[in-house]
């Protein structure tokens, strides 16, 4: 893949990855909190074939370098996309595309079109983190998942002495339900060497842990209806067992401001891991209009 150097508003570096397919549309591709856009390999090598894509991480995640942690905010992350947008159609050409974001960075999406009026041709929300309303019942669940999130953040191992012992910590806890090789493939995305041996996390959890509270305090619900271009919610299954609180904000949202939406049996939050060709098949319905 080509890899193009993308300068963001607050002069933070953030690096894109681009598999070029001439003339087909273009899908740029961004990931959830303290993940990583490689470890979702599994589900984007589903469309490398007939789309080009455009595969980058959030401001101090993955392969990008490390700013001060007063630099990290889903505010940041929203002008991040509104830089990548106009860089990749300067450097690469314009083409038709659309965005395909997951977790926190489908609502730095929303919070790009409610602020900075960004619009793609088309939006996919994959299990968007969204808070409802004031009076909405499902408020409350919405910020005590992001407190309990943030709690983790701090407590989770900070560093390893291996790629190894996190895909272990993946495959034995979150990553039971990924399918085969992702556990490896997002320990690698979201781990660095560190300065004194062994691994360290590239995301540390203090700046994930300001992400969640950020998140919390961010009415992003009633901010979907700053969303101008066609978008589509892929949402994980309400029904299934310990089911958070996405999968049922996401498609309450969906009905409100009359958006396409979907809930994905049988999966949780990280649905694009945990049924990848199913995930892959309700985008390409989506795209299929788009196709030239």
């Amino acid at each position: 893949m080509e890899a193009i150097e993308i300068s963001c508003q607050d002069g933070a570096p953030l690096v894109l990855h681009r598999l070029a397919r001439p003339g087909r549309p273009r899908l740029l591709l961004s990931h959830g909190n303290g993940f990583a856009i490689g470890g979702y390999r599994k589900f984007w090598e589903l469309l490398a074939a007939d789309f080009e894509l455009c595969l980058f991480d959030l401001r101090n995640h993955g392969c990008n370098a490390r700013t001060p942690i007063a630099q990290h905010s889903i505010a940041a992350m929203a002008a991040d996309h509104v830089s990548i947008r106009a860089q990749i159609a300067g450097t690469c050409g314009e083409r038709t595309t659309l965005g395909l974001f997951h977790s926190v960075s489908s609502i730095a999406a929303i919070m790009a079109a409610r602020d900075h009026g960004l619009t793609w041709d088309g939006l996919i929300l994959f299990d968007p983190p969204l808070i409802a309303p004031p009076g909405n019942p499902l408020r409350d669940m919405n910020q005590k998942l992001d407190e309990t999130l943030a709690k983790f953040a701090l407590s989770r191992p900070q560093r390893f002495d291996s790629v190894e012992e996190l895909s272990g910590q993946f495959r034995q806890r979150l990553g039971r339900t990924w399918v085969e090789g992702a556990a490896e493939d997002m320990a690698q995305a979201t781990t660095r060497p560190a300065q004194d041996g062994g691994y360290e996390l590239s995301c540390p959890g203090e700046y994930e842990a300001k992400i969640y509270a950020e998140n919390a305090a961010f009415d992003s619900f009633d901010a979907m209806a700053s969303l101008k271009q066609p978008t589509f919610l892929i949402c994980a299954d309400p029904d299934a067992p310990r089911a958070l609180s996405p999968a049922f904000s996401g498609p309450q949202a969906a009905v409100k401001f009359g958006l396409s939406h979907v809930s994905v049996p049988e999966t949780g939050h990280l649905l694009q891991i945990e049924k990848p060709h199913i995930v892959a098949e309700h985008v390409r319905a989506f795209v299929a209009p788009f196709v030239a």
